[in-house]
């Protein structure tokens, strides 16, 4: 048999989608489908992540990149930033082969 493995975020989201249907919940689904940037505490957990510490290792690092899964909307004196996450784009990022993330 041939098995195709999916990341684990995709699995977690796929159950989401199923606990929510499930309780009755389709309607906060869908709300959110429409929405593309997300700050990071609902990024992390739409992304499958343990905590949100682990998205801004991952923009520090460079594995996501601002300008193309992370915008930076900090207010022009802040020092520290607020970072959106494209929940799509970070998907296609995390799930890249780890020598093709180093040509990005």
């Amino acid at each position: 048999m041939d098995e195709k493995a999916i990341p684990l975020s995709q699995l977690k989201q796929a159950v989401r989608e199923v606990l929510a249907e499930m309780l009755g919940l389709e309607f906060q689904i869908q709300a959110h489908t429409n929405r593309q940037w997300y700050d990071t505490d609902p990024a992390y957990q739409l992304l499958g992540l343990d905590d949100p510490e682990q998205l801004r290792e991952a923009v520090r690092s460079g594995l996501l990149r601002v300008g193309h899964e992370v915008r930076d909307r900090r207010k022009p004196q802040a020092k520290l930033p607020r970072y959106q996450f494209h929940i799509e784009n970070c998907q296609k990022r995390l799930s890249e082969r780890p020598e093709r993330r180093l040509a990005g």
